[in-house]
């Protein structure tokens, strides 16, 4: 075998290597990530791994690194192709999203890979932002897109892109296609949901304030302890969200609630069961959410997008925040994984039933609702991960902004 013949067997073998390295990253999360069953799926000794990866940092560094460059390669093509903004967006995603390609990891754990690596990732991932940011803009100033906050759906583009590998793991969405959820994407960035685009939309508030020990109940010790656990719950969420959930200790998550470990275990038990509490959390609210939008007085778009909305600001909040299902999900016990997964078909439900009225009053168009309903979580899951690298503005706007994104799409109104 020639040098160049050796080369591109190690190339095609490394590219192999970091595919089934995305799908686990993906599916279990780093923890979970076994180098062995890596090695063994591609057909080398997990000594040859290391040929290729220093240890399992360099591994999940180079997954990142191959997700910021395949995005970045597709966006330059797409760009290259010609076309108006929509038209580079779409291709975008059709580049990004194309059945059959290799599936790339989601960039959920930035925050495990050592400082230099992880500068490297965000360098990369801010730059490819900045590019997706600059056609919303250049695209508005020409008349091509509507007027939007790019830097907020610049990250809500690369969400819902993100979201697909995760979506194709939840029974709610089984049902589906991978072409379903790509066309719904392409659907939603395009026009949105409403029928009538120039119509205002009146999102009406979520009153969060279900989460509050009532003042008749302050000196109830076990509605003080369990409003101690919820803030315990939420700030785990949030630091789970920023850094990642392997990147985050539980020392960390002592250190910004006032306890110490020791109190953690006491009340909620070991790191997974933390986990566990609080996704169980988390969709016990969205279904809160779901369930006062399907009782809303106003139209169903209007429901809808109060759904999302509330949806989007629970997650951005600090003292409220909802754990974002990004990667690791088959990490879990099977018990949680199908006690979650019933709740995300509930969710399905109550929201397939609010575009069904919307739809028959006329006010929601879609020719695939459930598609929608799958993946338009991905718009705003994705924002806590980044939230340090939003502006105060751009943190007060963020609900409003993926809300609008949802109803309206980018087209010109």
């Amino acid at each position: 075998m020639s040098q160049a013949d050796d080369r591109s067997t190690r190339g095609a073998k490394r590219a192999r290597l970091l595919e089934e390295a995305a799908k686990a990253l993906n599916s279990r999360g780093i923890s979970q990530t076994s180098l062995a069953e890596i090695a063994k799926s591609v057909g080398v000794s997990r000594a040859a791994l290391y040929y290729y990866f220093e240890d399992q940092q360099d591994l999940v560094f180079q997954s990142y690194r191959r997700s910021c460059e395949m995005m970045a390669r597709r966006l330059s093509e797409a760009s290259h192709a010609g076309g108006d903004a929509m038209s580079v967006l779409m291709a975008f995603i059709d580049g990004m999203l194309t059945e059959g390609e290799p599936e790339f990891a989601s960039l959920s754990e930035a925050a495990y890979l050592r400082p230099e690596q992880r500068s490297t990732i965000l360098g990369l991932y801010e730059a490819l932002l900045a590019s997706i940011a600059e056609i919303l803009q250049a695209g508005a100033r020409r008349g091509e897109l509507r007027p939007c906050s790019a830097g907020i759906v610049a990250q809500a583009i690369i969400g819902l892109v993100s979201w697909i590998p995760m979506a194709r793991r939840w029974r709610s969405s089984q049902a589906l296609s991978h072409r379903d959820m790509v066309e719904a994407i392409k659907t939603l960035l395009d026009h949105g949901m409403a029928v009538e685009r120039r119509l205002p939309i009146e999102i009406p508030p979520f009153d969060f304030s279900f989460a509050d020990v009532r003042l008749d109940r302050v000196f109830d010790a076990e509605a003080l302890a369990a409003a101690k656990q919820q803030a315990l719950l939420a700030s785990a969420s949030w630091l789970f969200n920023l850094k990642g959930v392997d990147a985050t200790s539980l020392e960390e998550i002592a250190t910004r609630v006032g306890v110490t470990k020791k109190v953690i275990y006491h009340n909620v038990g070991d790191k997974e069961t933390l986990v566990v509490e609080c996704y169980r959390r988390s969709f016990r609210m969205w279904e809160e959410i779901a369930q006062w939008a399907r009782t809303h007085d106003g139209s169903r778009l209007e429901a809808f997008c109060a759904s999302m909305n509330a949806g989007a600001e629970a997650s951005l909040r600090e003292d409220l925040a909802t754990l974002s299902p990004l990667a690791g999900f088959e990490a879990l016990p099977t018990e949680a994984q199908d006690e979650i997964n019933a709740s995300a078909v509930r969710l399905m439900d109550i929201h397939l039933e609010i575009f069904a009225v919307g739809q028959a009053q006329g006010s929601m168009s879609a020719t695939n609702p459930r598609a929608i309903v799958a993946i338009v979580p991905g718009v705003y899951q994705w924002l806590p991960k980044w939230f340090d690298t939003f502006s105060s503005e751009e943190r007060q706007k963020a609900a409003r902004e993926v809300s609008e994104l949802i109803a309206l799409g980018l087209r010109p109104l």
